[in-house]
C-alpha cells in the first residue's frame, strides 16, 4: 500500500502540467438559446491583440500577440488547423504553434485544441504509464450558448489499481467553462472604436492534490478563474485572467509555474477569410 500512495504522488506531480483527459460533459438548460459561428476559422484569419501580462510579484509587461490560421496538419490520425501565434514583447518575438479542430454537427459545433503531452512521457518512468490515463484534447468552446451552460474543457484522471479488484481513481485538475450572458464590450480597433455584443464565457480551473499521507482523503481545491468574450462572425476579441487557463489557447500551452500570473489580451485589427 506504501508503493502505491508513492506512486499517486509522482503521478500527479509530473503528469500534472501535461495532459487532459476526455471527460467532454455538457450542461444544457432548457433557456435562452445564443446560435452564431463564434469561431470563424477560414484559412488565412488573423487577429492582432493588445496584450498585458502581470506576475506574481505584481511586475506588469505589455506587448502584442499575432494570430494566424494558416493549413491544416494530421496529428494521431485527425486533421487539425494550424494556428500559429506570434508574440512581441520588449522588441523581442517568439513564435508558437498550436492545432485545433473545429466540428460541427446538427446540434452544434465545438472548438477542441489539442495539447503537446511530449514531455508527460519524457518526465513519467514506463512502469509508471498504466496508471495514467490521458487525452490531449480540451474543448475552448460548445455553441450553441444556453442560459446557465456549461462544459468540461478538460479534466485530468489518474486511476491507480490496488489489487483485489478495487482501484482509486483520482482527478487533480479539472477545467469548466460556463456561459454568462451577453454583453457590451467596446473595442480600441485601429479602424476606430466599436462596441461588441459578445457572449462571456467563465473559465474555472480547479487544482486538488491529495495528501500523500493520507490519499484517500480530498482536500480543499484552489481554484483560478478566466474570461473570454466571443462575438459571431469575428471570434475572440478578449481575454482575461488566469494564464494557466488562457495560455493554452493563444499559444503557450499549459503552464503552472506561476498559477498567480494574469494576462490580458484586447483585440486591435482582425481580418477574417
Amino acid at each position: 500500500m506504501i508503493k502505491k500512495i508513492v506512486l499517486i504522488c509522482a503521478i500527479i506531480s509530473t503528469a500534472i502540467i501535461f495532459n487532459a483527459c476526455k471527460s467532454k460533459s455538457i450542461t444544457e438548460p432548457n433557456n435562452t438559446t445564443v446560435s452564431g459561428d463564434f469561431f470563424p476559422n477560414g484559412d488565412g484569419t488573423t487577429y492582432k491583440y493588445n496584450t498585458v501580462q502581470t506576475d506574481s510579484n505584481g511586475t506588469q509587461t505589455s506587448g502584442t500577440r499575432s494570430t494566424t490560421y494558416s493549413g491544416t496538419t494530421v496529428v494521431n490520425g485527425s486533421t487539425f488547423q494550424n494556428q500559429i501565434d506570434t508574440i512581441t514583447v520588449s522588441g523581442f518575438s517568439t513564435v508558437a504553434h498550436s492545432f485545433f479542430l473545429k466540428a460541427s454537427s446538427s446540434t452544434g459545433s465545438s472548438v477542441e485544441y489539442e495539447l503537446d503531452t511530449t514531455g508527460l512521457y519524457l518526465f513519467i518512468p514506463p512502469t509508471y504509464m498504466p496508471y495514467v490515463q490521458l487525452d490531449s484534447l480540451l474543448r475552448l468552446l460548445q455553441t450553441p450558448f444556453h442560459d446557465g451552460g456549461s462544459w468540461t474543457v478538460f479534466n485530468l484522471s489518474l486511476k491507480i489499481s490496488l489489487g483485489g479488484g478495487t482501484s482509486i481513481t483520482f482527478n487533480p485538475v479539472n477545467v469548466m467553462a460556463y456561459y454568462e450572458g451577453m454583453e457590451q464590450v467596446p473595442l480600441n480597433l485601429v479602424t476606430g472604436n466599436v462596441t461588441e455584443n459578445a457572449a462571456k464565457i467563465k473559465y474555472v480551473l480547479k487544482l486538488q492534490i491529495p495528501n500523500p499521507q493520507n490519499p484517500l482523503v480530498t482536500p480543499p481545491a484552489l481554484t483560478y478563474n478566466a474570461y473570454a468574450w466571443f462575438v459571431s462572425g469575428i471570434g475572440i476579441i478578449q481575454l482575461k485572467g488566469n494564464e494557466a487557463i488562457l495560455g493554452a489557447f493563444s499559444g503557450n500551452g499549459i503552464n503552472f509555474g506561476d498559477t498567480t500570473a494574469t494576462v490580458t489580451q484586447s483585440l486591435v485589427s482582425y481580418k477574417i477569410k
